[in-house]
């Protein structure tokens, strides 16, 4: 999963790349690598620290949901966007509270071009978990191409305060709409 993670960071991350939180979300050490995150003095360190978090996001509660995960990413890795949408659809079904199974689906929206349903999932994602950089990078992304360029820009601030080194930051620099 790691390999598989990381040979698709690049172009997910600029999309959404936001993963599972349930009761993960609440230990001790899922709440440290937070703010370790938040505190990060260079992209190197922020880099790592991401990456153990998404470790976290992409634990399943279960066997069962982790199976289910795990096929969802691997009919994307296949560009099986439909067979991955499938496995999700399951997924929040069954585990409604697994907020990688509605940032994955976002993701998926998002690259099937259907930006409503996108934003609809990451709305879901960010009730359970709002300090989901991956999801507020993505809604960010969605927006700025939608046109709605201030909207973005508040997103990107909000994803900015829990991951200081986001590439997103970007789009605080766009034109576009008056600075919010």
């Amino acid at each position: 999963m790691t390999a598989i993670f990381r040979a698709l960071r690049p172009a997910l991350a600029a999309l959404f790349l936001a993963l599972p939180v349930a009761a993960e979300t609440s230990g001790a050490r899922y709440e440290a690598l937070l703010a370790e995150l938040r505190g990060a003095q260079s992209a190197a360190e922020a880099d790592r620290l991401s990456d153990e978090i998404w470790q976290v996001w992409l634990t399943a509660p279960d066997a069962a949901a982790q199976e289910v995960l795990d096929a969802a990413m691997q009919r994307r890795v296949n560009y099986d966007f439909a067979g991955a949408i499938g496995h999700l659809d399951r997924l929040v079904e069954t585990y409604p509270d697994f907020v990688e199974g509605w940032n994955q689906r976002a993701t998926m929206y998002f690259l099937v071009g259907d930006f409503e349903r996108s934003l609809a999932d990451v709305a879901e994602v960010l009730v359970r978990e709002p300090r989901h950089f991956g999801a507020l990078s993505g809604k960010a992304v969605i927006l700025y191409q939608q046109g709605k360029v201030p909207l973005a820009q508040i997103a990107v601030r909000e994803a900015l305060k829990h991951h200081p080194f986001l590439n997103e930051r970007f789009i605080l620099n766009a034109g576009g709409g008056q600075q919010l």
